[in-house]
């Protein structure tokens, strides 16, 4: 999509700025999903399984 605005074009700068906050927003939430199993690897009492099914659970967290 990028290729069809010229090199110095404002729409190609915030084109590409979009893209950075969704990256962004993405790397952030996955971080975050890694923090929650690795405290839950070590914490027994931390339990992640909130739905109580396992098709329920993967939907939830799929949705965050």
């Amino acid at each position: 999509m990028l290729q069809h605005f010229p090199v110095e074009s404002r729409g190609r700068r915030k084109k590409l700025q979009e893209v950075g906050y969704v990256a962004t927003i993405c790397f952030l939430c996955f971080l975050v999903r890694c923090i929650m199993m690795c405290l839950n690897a070590y914490d027994k009492d931390a339990d992640l399984d909130v739905l109580d099914h396992p098709i329920l659970n993967l939907t939830y967290y799929l949705v965050l």
